[in-house]
């Protein structure tokens, strides 16, 4: 038989323990509303991964951009000082950018005079969207901030219609480059032209902060221009108007057609392009 104290104890330790299993439980909801968001991450990160090998990259150039970039983007290396600023280079924004895009032309993956021109092409459009302002830095606003992506997509696509996997490289390098140097190294001088914050050395990282993620924005956006334009050429190929037009040709001469047979291209590709 319990005595009064006795149940009021074990009142006290159910209360204790149903405190306890609360907290618990909400322990438990957040570990799996966090769980449930890396996992959409890993998945979202994968399929971009995915996408970037499709289109000609090689795994550790889409790990690179895709975590490299994205991850240091905050850490800049100095360069030099000048005048109460350091100069220095973004390590996401910038340095793994230019080996990236060093690797494709060194390797020949991309010509170097194409390069050039979709590079000149980014630069105009980012140096005419962007202003430099004191105590704020390189900015753009929205929607013109994504005109450099535009630009060095539908401009790789233009060179590189037939060949997708070549204009998502192009559009990379013609991309990053053109805004680097478009926003960054054209505004530089008007950077430099502010005054240093008192009291300590102002830094002026290229590639880094407003223009990090313009950077890292213009490179997933321009290869995605030519991933849309990839999955718009695949269905178009699979249902499109090319077997209305061999089915007339073949009318005309007078032969049977089969509707599920693929006709043959009668387009001669040379390096990607209409010949």
């Amino acid at each position: 038989m319990f005595t009064h104290h006795a149940g009021h104890r074990v009142l006290t330790v159910a209360a204790r323990y149903r405190d306890e299993m609360a907290g618990l439980s909400d322990y438990v909801w957040i570990i799996g509303i966090l769980g449930a968001v890396l996992l959409l991450i890993y998945l979202y990160v994968a399929s971009i991964r995915k996408v970037l090998v499709t289109l000609g990259f090689t795994e550790s150039e889409a790990s690179a951009i895709l975590f490299g970039t994205l991850f240091l983007g905050w850490f800049t290396i100095p360069v030099f000082p000048y005048e109460g600023w350091w100069v220095g280079l973004s390590v996401g924004g910038a340095i793994i950018p230019l080996i990236i895009c060093t690797n494709f032309l060194l390797k020949r993956r991309i010509d170097v005079g194409e390069s050039v021109l979709g590079i000149t092409v980014v630069a105009y459009v980012t140096y005419t969207v962007t202003r430099a302002e004191e105590g704020v830095g390189i900015v753009a606003d929205m929607p013109l901030a994504l005109a450099p992506a535009l630009a060095a997509g539908l401009f790789a696509l233009s060179v590189f219609w037939m060949d997708i996997r070549k204009a998502a490289r192009l559009a990379y390098v013609s991309g990053v480059l053109g805004t680097l140097i478009g926003a960054d190294v054209f505004r530089l001088g008007e950077m430099l032209s502010f005054d240093a914050p008192e009291g300590e050395s102002g830094v002026l990282s290229i590639g880094g902060a407003n223009v990090f993620d313009m950077v890292y924005l213009t490179g997933i956006v321009a290869v995605g221009i030519a991933m849309l334009v990839l999955w718009v050429k695949m269905k178009r190929d699979t249902i499109g108007f090319g077997l209305v037009v061999s089915e007339f040709e073949h009318g005309e001469a007078g032969l049977p057609y089969a509707a599920d047979v693929q006709p043959a291209r009668k387009i001669a590709v040379k390096r990607g392009r209409l010949e």
